[in-house]
């Protein structure tokens, strides 16, 4: 049993060097450089796009939605005001004009 064991040890030690050996083809090794070389600039590349996605500013469009959202609110707000600001100088001249008429309808005598 134990001769086996050694017998099989020493059999996978020849097996792994016959294809280590077989794998040290010159073009395959250059290939093997060619692209490790290749996937370091790739990793690369990869490393200058994701840290220009993290210096992008934040999307910014639900408060910009907000922003034209409330804009809109406050300017029918400053219509209606607008309104009833014409509505109130409408009643003032009118009633300055009833007022000068009772005046002169009805003059202060001292």
């Amino acid at each position: 049993m134990k001769d086996l064991t050694i017998i099989r040890k020493i059999s996978l030690c020849a097996l792994s060097l016959i294809f280590v050996s077989c794998g040290d083809d010159p073009e395959l090794v250059k290939k093997r450089e060619q692209q490790k070389q290749e996937i370091e600039r790739l990793k690369g590349e990869i490393a200058i796009k994701e840290e220009m996605i993290n210096s992008l500013p934040p999307d910014r469009t639900r408060d910009l939605q907000a922003a034209q959202e409330k804009a809109e609110v406050q300017t029918k707000e400053v219509e209606k005001l607008e309104e009833e600001i014409a509505t109130l100088e409408k009643t003032k001249r009118i009633l300055e004009k009833e007022v000068e008429d009772y005046k002169k309808k009805y003059p202060v005598v001292r």
